[in-house]
């Protein structure tokens, strides 16, 4: 059932991209739509999808690269590959990097529904054993606490606090703070804002963050469109203005840089 789901369609057809919406729409789903790859990275960015539907051939930033971002900021999220005869090898390249499955264009309907369909129930197992392993976690966790309680107190270790102007990030309890505001961060999000104080008025390259942050080596190129949606989700939580950032500036054709002095944008 599509009832509910967020479904990002990417295409640079207006036609296809038209004609995805009102399926899904009439089926209760509720749909964006991007006409480039830029443009779903930037949307991606933003919002949460269930699933997205994904052209493989377009203009800029291709479909491949917009998979490989969404594997590494939203590993839960769905892909469906959309790709014309011509395409169908790297499709099946796409399928081996973790895209869901591929529908050959034009697609009807009701398979588009089902393969969409057989999506979404994967994503909610995924979700499901996610939920489970956490929570299996935090009991093992509760256990250990409990042993621990019960033998000889171990000292506590010192804390490893970082600052860098009014931000502050404190590791052993993994918490970062806003002129002593508490931050909401996701794991990544904490991990990035880490290596900038490390870094604080130094130029960081992408290629840097990506190694520090996901463990990986990468390209520059490659890891631009990566740590561009962290670096948004990160500014939406540390600047006054996202889009005017005075604390995490771009340093263009070279990376980003974490000030302790705030700029004048």
């Amino acid at each position: 059932m599509l009832q509910g789901a967020k479904i990002l369609i990417v295409d640079d057809e207006r036609t296809t991209r038209l004609s995805l919406s009102e399926i899904f729409t009439l089926r209760g789903a509720t749909t964006a739509v991007a006409a480039d790859g830029q443009e779903a990275l930037d949307l991606i960015a933003k919002n949460s999808y269930d699933l997205i539907v994904l052209d493989i051939k377009m203009p800029g930033v291709s479909g491949l690269q917009v998979l490989e971002t969404v594997q590494q900021v939203a590993p839960a999220t769905v892909v469906i590959l959309l790709t014309a005869h011509a395409t169908v090898d790297s499709a099946i390249r796409a399928l081996r990097q973790g895209a869901f499955d591929y529908l050959l264009k034009p697609a009807q309907p009701k398979t588009i529904i089902e393969v969409v369909e057989r999506g979404l129930a994967k994503r909610q197992e995924y979700v499901r054993r996610q939920n489970l392993v956490g929570l299996m976690e935090q009991t093992v966790e509760a256990f250990r606490r409990g042993d621990a309680l019960a033998t000889t107190p171990v000292a506590k270790a010192p804390e490893t606090l970082l600052q860098a102007g009014d931000l502050s990030v404190d590791i052993g309890r993994r918490e970062a703070r806003l002129a002593g505001r508490l931050l909401e961060l996701t794991p990544t999000e904490f991990d990035t804002l880490v290596y900038f104080i490390q870094h604080v008025d130094s130029v960081v390259s992408c290629r840097d963050l990506v190694k520090a942050v996901h463990n990986y080596q990468t390209t520059e190129h490659a890891a631009r469109p990566i740590m561009r949606v962290h670096i948004h989700r990160l500014r939406q939580k540390i600047e006054t203005d996202a889009t005017k950032p005075q604390r995490l500036i771009t340093v263009r054709s070279a990376g980003y840089m974490l000030t302790s002095v705030l700029r004048t944008p």
